[in-house]
């Protein structure tokens, strides 16, 4: 299994929409830095409804004043976000 970690805002980039269409299910996704923006983004929410839960760093969504998280995206802090590096095989940036 492979951890998918994303940067790149939605709305300035197509990276994330680009990328999952190639993430395998078993996979997982987490969200840091702008692409934090993600859940928010309905369309873009419902895409990686699949991949739940979908992880999102709480100090990037504090940082940039986002406090209604879509359902299906799970807040953990940078401690889980590091353990969660260590249970995959693999984590890919994009």
């Amino acid at each position: 299994m492979i951890l998918h970690k994303f940067t790149a805002s939605p709305y300035t980039s197509t990276l994330i929409e680009q990328t999952i269409e190639r993430i395998a299910p078993q996979d997982k996704v987490i969200l840091v830095q702008d692409a934090v923006y993600a859940c928010t983004h309905r369309d873009l929410a419902k895409k990686l409804a699949k991949f739940k839960p979908v992880y999102c760093i709480q100090d990037d969504l504090v940082a940039r004043g986002l406090t209604n998280v879509q359902q299906g995206f799970q807040v953990i802090c940078y401690k889980e976000f590091v353990e969660l590096t260590l249970t995959y095989k693999q984590v890919i940036s994009w």
